[in-house]
């Protein structure tokens, strides 16, 4: 075991969350304390004896596990309010960065970096190597005459020099998110243990890091023995999101440094972890439906504001559009149907539009679509789904900017609804969307009650729910709670406690199951009787929880919540 201790020396952790510039983030990140370690091993002597002991401790820590995380828990820290400073923007106009010249050296490099592996040509390396030259020369002469007195300084000269006075210049709004925890203490853990050589390396790079997150952000660090049990564990049942390292996380920020030089705009590289919050973390396995919870979420750029009513229009035209652009064959797993035309036999894609529901001033429209897998996707599968997305994101691109193939990296695409209008979608590329109906954990996460979001659309007629005679409208009233039971059995999840079947809204901004247009659209198909309803479990299971006959088209999409009810007990 090996656990790096930092201290708060302030008392206080800033830094701003990665998908919501108006929040700080708790707990610091994995990757954001491996960035911190490589900027502390290149500012040092990365060239020396100790500096390549260093890196390759650097490396041994890449390759393991992501660590445990010892630091006050998310109801123990206090978030200072956020508002915005207007602070001087930096000078960039009296001397002009050479960057198009550094660019081109910088593309140089990482051919020549490729010798000796299979991509790297005799033809592309001997080329580099003499554009590097010439563009070394080049670069220096760039620099030194940029960086030069002028031989008579004009009256423009002193003008620009001026700007440089913080006084000057113009403003530009920042914010400074912070969080003050209980204890200023974060310990990360990691379970492998490295050789002497390179727990000594770092030590020795610990003695260097001063800070994490804002440059006003300072710690201590130090490698310890030992520390309090860690209240935040990777685990595939956790809420938060967290930025982590993997194998090649060095290689990946010195490549992204050469193209940035720390002054234009980046993006730290990382791969996403699920962390759970509390002591023993990860200790026993919640019950998870058969669809996965890491969705590819697609959010409303524009268009006309849907609501929670056209869930199964603009599924369908999704699908429509995802299957024209996928190729073929389509998957079983994506299309819904066999070979032969026939209905899949298994779980497959499920398109979901996702409501704003469930908040005080919840309005719910139509945010965003979810595109929900299986868990039982391959990896093909699951290739040829972002394939298709693709498809429609180059067709947008070339049809609006009139670009050739394969240019931009714009991910979003146009869905056309008819007299309805055209909605444009863009697909969430970082993590998770900083609005909470767009977060697959807002809808995935362990809980005891849920509640519908949309209205199950049941199975088979379960009788008049209207019916005037109270004896028949409490059967039929039977008979829609086991219907629903066994919609739950069905995706993989326990039957429920306690079902309670209702024809009124259950949640804030949902609409009543008889405003929503017939289901299925086919009149040729027996229509469904929709209801909504609220279910309380035993123990906690996770999401996605989508329940009735529409679950692949976003009908029976439940939430999580918190508070109880009182509905019928399943003997």
């Amino acid at each position: 075991m090996i656990a790096i201790e930092l201290e708060l020396l302030s008392g206080r952790y800033i830094a701003t969350a990665y998908n919501d510039r108006e929040a700080a983030e708790w707990p610091p990140h994995p990757a954001r304390l491996f960035s911190a370690l490589v900027d502390a091993w290149a500012a040092g002597e990365p060239t020396s004896g100790e500096g390549e002991g260093e890196r390759m401790a650097l490396v041994w820590l890449e390759r393991q596990e992501a660590p445990r995380i010892a630091a006050s828990a998310s109801d123990e820290i206090a978030r200072r309010t956020v508002v915005p400073v207007f602070v001087p923007v930096n000078d960039t106009s009296v001397i002009r960065e050479p960057s198009a010249t550094r660019e081109k050296l910088a593309a140089a490099e990482e051919t020549l970096a490729l010798r000796g592996t299979p991509a790297a040509s005799d033809k592309a390396l001997a080329k580099a190597t003499k554009d590097r030259a010439a563009l070394q020369k080049k670069l220096a002469a760039d620099t030194a005459k940029a960086t030069a007195a002028p031989a008579k300084i004009s009256k423009a000269d002193l003008e620009a020099a001026e700007e440089l006075f913080p006084d000057r210049r113009g403003k530009q709004a920042r914010t400074f998110p912070s969080v003050t925890p209980a204890e200023p203490r974060v310990t990360f853990v990691w379970a492998g243990e490295p050789e002497a050589a390179l727990r000594e390396a770092l030590a020795r790079l610990l003695t260097r890091l001063t800070r994490l997150g804002h440059s006003s952000s300072l710690v201590a660090a130090r490698l310890v023995a030992a520390c309090e049990a860690p209240r935040f564990a990777p685990s595939p049942d956790g809420e938060l999101l967290l930025r982590g390292v993997a194998p090649g996380q060095m290689d990946r920020l010195l490549s992204a440094h050469r193209l940035h030089q720390g002054v234009e705009s980046r993006v730290l590289p990382c791969t996403f972890v699920r962390y759970l919050e509390g002591v023993g973390s990860g200790s026993t396995e919640t019950p998870r439906s058969v669809f996965d919870d890491e969705w590819i979420v697609l959010a409303r750029q524009e268009g006309p504001r849907l609501p929670s009513l056209s869930t199964v229009g603009v599924a369908h035209q999704l699908r429509r559009a995802l299957l024209a652009g996928g190729g073929e064959p389509m998957s079983e797993a994506i299309s819904g149907h066999a070979a032969d035309g026939a209905a899949a036999t298994k779980p497959h894609l499920a398109v979901v539009p996702l409501p704003d529901v469930g908040g005080s001033y919840s309005h719910g429209g139509i945010l965003g679509v979810a595109l929900v897998l299986p868990r039982e996707m391959t990896g093909e599968e699951r290739a040829q789904i972002l394939r298709a997305i693709g498809e429609l994101e180059r067709r947008a691109r070339t049809e609006e900017d009139g670009a050739a193939e394969g240019d931009g990296d714009d991910p979003e695409f146009r869905l056309l609804l008819g007299a309805a209008g055209e909605l444009r979608l863009a697909r969430v590329v970082w993590g998770e969307h900083r609005t909470e109906g767009l977060r697959a954990s807002t809808w995935c996460r362990a809980s005891r009650r849920w509640a519908t979001a949309t209205p199950i659309a049941l199975d088979r007629n379960p009788g008049d729910l209207h019916d005037a005679d109270a004896g028949k409208r409490a059967k039929a009233f039977d008979v829609a709670t086991e219907l629903v039971a066994e919609a739950v059995t069905r995706i993989g999840l326990p039957a429920p406690a306690e079902i309670d079947v209702l024809r009124s809204c259950v949640l804030p901004g949902t609409e009543k199951p008889q405003r929503f247009p017939r289901f299925p659209i086919s009149q040729e198909r027996p229509q469904r009787v929709l209801v909504h309803a609220r279910l309380r479990f035993e123990e906690a299971v996770r999401g996605p929880m989508l329940l009735g006959a529409g679950r692949y088209l976003g009908l029976g999409l439940c939430r999580p919540v918190d508070q109880g009810f009182r509905g019928r007990r399943r003997a």
